[in-house]
């Protein structure tokens, strides 16, 4: 009988520990705020046709002068 009523002890104070051990899993929702620089990357490609473009930053014009066969890009930042 004593052996019986420890086994019942054991298993009540399993079942105490496991519940308080997978009642923390419970999931909440959270908002994460990520703050990161990207540094502007600018290319200019020379091609037949003109000139290629491929950027990353909006804060410059350029433009392109043609005078005969010779082609001049111009670029300001702003």
């Amino acid at each position: 009988m004593k052996k019986f009523k420890t086994i019942i002890q054991i298993i009540v104070l399993m079942t105490i520990f496991s519940s308080a051990l997978f009642s923390a899993g419970i999931r909440e929702t959270a908002v994460l705020k990520l703050t990161a620089y990207i540094p502007a990357k600018t290319t200019f490609t020379a091609t037949d046709f003109g000139f290629d473009v491929a950027t990353n930053n909006s804060n410059f014009t350029y433009s392109v002068l043609q005078q005969g066969m010779n082609k001049t890009l111009y670029v300001v930042a702003d």
